[in-house]
This record gives C-alpha cells, sequence and structure tokens, in this order.
C-alpha cells in the first residue's frame, strides 16, 4: 500500500465516523494500519486543516474531521 493510500484511509475512517472524534489508536484499529502510521497521517491531515484535535481524555488526544470536509 502507498504512502497517500494510507493516508485515504485514514481519512476515509474519520469521513465514517463524523461527527465523532477518534482516537489514534481507535483510528489504527479502525484502518488497520500502526498506531505509529496513523499517528503520523493524522498529523499531517491536522496541519492540513482537515482534521482539528477535538478534546483530551487522559493523555488521549481526540481527532475529527472538520465539519467542511464532511
Amino acid at each position: 500500500m502507498s504512502e497517500q493510500d494510507t493516508k485515504k484511509l485514514v481519512l476515509v475512517v474519520f469521513k465514517t465516523a463524523y461527527p465523532n472524534d477518534l482516537s489514534i489508536a481507535e483510528a489504527s484499529k479502525r484502518a488497520g494500519v500502526a498506531p505509529n502510521t496513523a499517528s503520523t497521517w493524522i498529523k499531517v491531515l491536522t496541519a492540513e486543516g482537515i482534521l482539528e484535535e477535538s478534546r483530551k481524555i487522559g493523555n488521549a488526544k481526540m481527532y475529527r474531521l472538520k465539519k467542511r470536509y464532511a
């Protein structure tokens, strides 16, 4: 699987979950990729303005797709 395919897969996971937010662990499980891989792409998508950090639960950061991309 190419890097762009993995990025798209992580994005689809967040589109499917919208309007709910997901932790990195949950997103990686749903995408079927390693947590480190999911974390990398979540950070990229956040920097691109597609995802946003919605809240923190303990040490876990929760992310959500921005409304305009839903």
